[in-house]
């Protein structure tokens, strides 16, 4: 029986667990002033971070061959369409762990779509997306992706777009700040200062899960647009990434303390917990 090896990672805490946290921790500082400015402009969000247009470019060859780079803008200009987004998504490279995304219809320039490197351009000896061979397995395989595993990801983040929940996400983030400042401000001092402020902080965490809990939904009936059985390649995707926090809290003794015997990430506080994103799949199941 071949034996799973993780990727080296630098720290005892995956660097994918230290990116989840420090998301959550911003969302309460500076925020609520980056998004907006993200959501009206999302090439600012790309250009401040780093990121790389997926595109046909002889300059960017060696780092995204021009075959390959034009299958993937093809398959996610499809996936835009099952998404039924009136307009141009700009998709980029991302160097890091998570899908994430801005703008929307309101944008004044084309939303953009944030896409981790390593589902794209895969450096194991995978095939790239959207080419894997029918050989390859690569849903039964621990650290790698599938394409349809990589579809459900990419659709989960064009219902977001779709949906502009970016916005209601800014006008709770704001209610917080807003709560935080009358912890000074408020003449009854801080007792009412605090229970406002944990209010507003209860309702930011609610908030974000719902939005997170629905984006899987939406993203299975947008994925549903282009193969069979979304929601088993749904769970599939998800079920991996907890077989995932498993081994590194069977080989880590840091990774126990904040990784749970079912495998949810308490560090990540933005998203529900896994076991409760499966649970709610497998109730939608029938549906399809």
């Amino acid at each position: 029986m071949a034996v799973q090896i993780a990727p080296a990672q630098p720290f005892p805490v995956a660097s994918e667990h230290l990116e989840q946290l420090s998301r959550g921790v911003s969302a309460f500082t500076v925020d609520p002033y980056k998004n907006a400015l993200y959501y009206f402009f999302p090439f600012i969000g790309a250009i401040f971070n780093n990121y790389h247009e997926l595109r046909v470019d002889p300059a960017l060859e060696a780092m995204m061959p021009p075959v390959q780079t034009d299958l993937m803008l093809r398959e996610i200009k499809e996936l835009t369409n099952c998404a039924q987004i009136q307009r141009d998504v700009i998709p980029y490279v991302a160097l890091n762990h998570s899908f994430s995304n801005c703008g929307g219809s309101y944008s004044f320039t084309k939303p953009a779509l944030y896409i981790p490197e390593q589902h794209l351009f895969r450096r194991t000896g995978n095939s790239p997306f959207p080419q894997e061979q029918q050989g390859e397995n690569l849903a039964q395989k621990q650290w790698v992706f599938s394409d349809d595993e990589t579809r459900f990801l990419i659709a989960r983040e064009l219902g977001q777009i779709k949906e502009n929940s970016v916005l209601l996400k800014v006008a709770i983030k704001v209610a917080v700040l807003a709560a935080l400042f009358t912890i000074y401000a408020s003449p009854f001092g801080w007792s009412l200062g605090v229970s406002l402020c944990i209010g507003a902080i209860g309702l930011y965490i609610f908030s974000e899960r719902f939005f997170q809990s629905r984006a899987d939904i939406v993203g299975t009936e947008i994925l549903g647009r282009r193969i069979q059985n979304p929601v088993r390649v749904a769970i599939s995707a998800l079920e991996k990434m907890r077989q995932q926090n498993l081994y590194r809290r069977e080989n880590s003794q840091l990774a126990r303390l904040y990784i749970t015997e079912e495998g949810n990430n308490v560090l990540d506080f933005i998203h529900p917990f896994l076991t409760t994103r499966l649970s709610e799949l497998r109730k939608c199941e029938r549906n399809f």
